[in-house]
């Protein structure tokens, strides 16, 4: 069985019977690409590839066009929840109240519901209408190009490029290969700002994916856990994903300050929308990013790199 197919078989075990009946039908050759699957209330089961979607039929067939054979009910959108949950939601609430969920093997569940609003904040999401699941891919030696180009110099970068390009895999390999390498006979010592849980996917405190001898502050807002690690964790390198706010401008100024290179990720298609993006020029202005990696389209594969200038 291929990664691939063994990621797939995973997650299948988060959901209802029904729902999973279903899917474990589906042909492998499909199985082996999906990247998404979402379910919702009184609708069909919808895949999605890196350059397709597709309706899922009850015995596993696929079409672009809804057969209407198979369709989600309520009960089925609750019952996958108290999988989820491992039958305590009420223990979730924290997860469930940032919209998603980690699953074992770096998965990843997100809702849409109704928002619990208490003193102007969301303290719960009630009502889930749909639960959209990412299935997590780990591609090990996906930042080779990187590290052949820059070598272990490699701290201020930029990870950037559309959804779904592998912003995220690229970074989890940067940090795998990163901290189990040597500089002047010392491991170097790395650390993870998990923020939304999908660097190292960490599950019940243990990370899910490959990323060698890193150090992880799950959870934790980007700019918090940049000034945490660099207090308490000494690190040679820090990695988070999706930078931009001004707090994570002044935390990653911090850092520099510190001397702790950052490698961190943005939403961007090209070198010139980043540059032009008002939410990252203070951090391009600091002088903390050197350089900038384009991803292409297909998950993990780098278009160019770029030097940056302030």
């Amino acid at each position: 069985m291929n990664n691939n197919i063994q990621d797939f078989t995973e997650i299948l075990t988060n959901f209802n019977p029904f729902i999973r009946t279903a899917l474990i039908k589906i042909p492998d050759k499909i199985k082996n690409n999906i990247q998404e699957i979402c379910i919702r209330i009184n609708s069909s089961i919808i895949i999605f590839t890196q350059n397709n979607s597709y309706f899922v039929g009850k015995n596993g067939e696929v079409a672009s066009e809804d057969p209407k054979n198979l369709v989600i009910s309520q009960s089925d959108i609750l019952e996958t929840m108290k999988i989820l949950c491992n039958f305590s939601i009420y223990s979730y609430q924290n997860q469930i109240k940032e919209g998603f969920i980690t699953l074992k093997g770096g998965h990843r569940a997100g809702f849409s519901g109704t928002a619990v609003i208490n003193n102007n904040e969301i303290i719960n999401i009630s009502d889930i209408s749909s639960i959209n699941f990412r299935i997590s891919r780990e591609i090990l030696g996906c930042s080779d190009r990187i590290f052949n180009k820059f070598g272990l110099d490699v701290g201020g970068t930029l990870i950037i490029g559309p959804p779904s390009s592998g912003k995220t895999t690229i970074l989890r390999d940067m940090a795998r290969k990163l901290s189990t390498s040597f500089e002047e006979n010392k491991l170097i010592k790395v650390s993870i700002i998990d923020e939304r849980r999908e660097i190292a996917a960490s599950y019940q405190g243990v990370p899910q994916r490959d990323i060698g001898f890193s150090d992880v502050l799950t959870g934790f807002p980007k700019a918090e856990g940049i000034i945490r690690a660099i207090r308490t964790l000494s690190p040679r390198i820090i990695i988070c994903d999706e930078i931009g706010n001004n707090e994570d401008a002044e935390a990653i100024k911090k850092s520099l300050n510190s001397g702790v290179g950052i490698i961190a990720s943005i939403h961007a298609k090209s070198p010139d929308e980043m540059a032009n993006s008002f939410r990252i020029k203070n951090i391009l202005s600091s002088g903390a990013i050197k350089r900038a990696i384009l991803l292409d389209s297909t998950p993990g594969k780098i278009k160019g790199m770029f030097e940056v200038s302030k």
